[in-house]
């Protein structure tokens, strides 16, 4: 086993190809319990690197000292799928010179794969690591759950610094992102607090409106003709997605209807309809709360 740990964030970096002018990355499956992005953009302006573009899947509220390297001159670009607000207001107001590129969830990994983006070095945070860089985000006292958006920055990354506050004997049972991938393993005293994955975009909304719109989407899915047994399902997990989902689990009860699978961002409430036999399996590629980040530990078919 050809061990790639370095003692400390700062000498990874130090040994990375990093430049003035390149591209990392960050994941965000820790979402406002992040610690890894702020951790890592302090060391690198310790270190005097200048005039860097930030791809990071989602950028939160615990992200908002990344401005300060805005404005310092250490970052210069942007290009994410989400912002919070906390920092949407400042960009908004005119903060970074180039224009922030956002993409979808399935367009950020579909660029890097045909390499219309380009990823230089990816800091991928991870719950639990053996010194080759095998890793998870299920497992660890910062499990997480699934690491999917991570999995295409491993894939297509120039080098690889996987960072992680559980130390596992070699070979880690069950990786998810393969040791042939990584360039460099840390070891830290924490990655962030998985408590604070949940937010209030994910749970079932109390909106009028938004319940109505969900309403409306089961009684369409039931009149397209699909909602029979065998059929998938995908959604997201905003308010009104999850009452979407709540709603048809009613529908499938009052139908005795047992789907195959459902997938997307996955809550407590899909959690749910995979052990009452509403679904057979379930295909995450994030969770959004607790119950998720336990199922797919435990459950196989998850």
């Amino acid at each position: 086993m050809l061990s790639k740990e370095f003692k400390d964030i700062k000498s990874a970096i130090e040994a990375s190809p990093l430049e003035d002018g390149m591209t990392i990355s960050f994941h965000h499956h820790l979402r406002n319990g992040d610690y890894v992005l702020n951790r890592v953009m302090s060391a690198i302006s310790d270190l005097g690197h200048r005039d860097l573009t930030v791809n990071a899947s989602a950028l939160f509220p615990c992200h908002k000292p990344l401005l300060d390297h805005v404005a310092q001159g250490v970052v210069s670009g942007l290009e994410c799928n989400y912002m919070d607000r906390a920092l949407g207001e400042k960009f908004s107001r005119g903060l970074l010179e180039k224009p922030i590129i956002f993409r979808s969830h399935g367009g950020r990994p579909a660029d890097l794969q045909r390499g219309e983006s380009k990823i230089d070095i990816a800091f991928i945070a991870a719950s639990a690591a053996d010194a080759a860089g095998n890793c998870n985000g299920f497992t660890g006292k910062s499990a997480f759950g699934s690491i999917g958006y991570a999995m295409a920055d491993a894939a297509f990354a120039d080098y690889v610094i996987i960072i992680s506050d559980q130390k596992s004997t070699y070979p880690l049972e069950h990786s998810s992102i393969d040791e042939s991938l990584v360039d460099a393993v840390v070891f830290v005293d924490s990655i962030g607090n998985p408590e604070k994955i949940v937010s209030g975009t994910t749970r079932v909304t109390r909106d009028p409106i938004g319940l109505l719109m969900a309403d409306f989407a089961v009684d369409a899915i039931d009149a397209s003709g699909l909602l029979q047994n065998g059929f998938s399902f995908q959604t997201g997990a905003g308010g009104a997605s999850l009452a979407v989902a709540q709603g048809l689990n009613q529908r499938m009860l009052s139908q005795e209807i047992q789907g195959s699978f459902a997938s997307g961002g996955i809550t407590g409430m899909l959690v749910d309809m995979l052990n009452t036999g509403m679904f057979q399996k379930l295909l995450d590629v994030q969770c959004f709360d607790r119950a998720a980040v336990k199922s797919i530990a435990e459950n196989k078919r998850h």
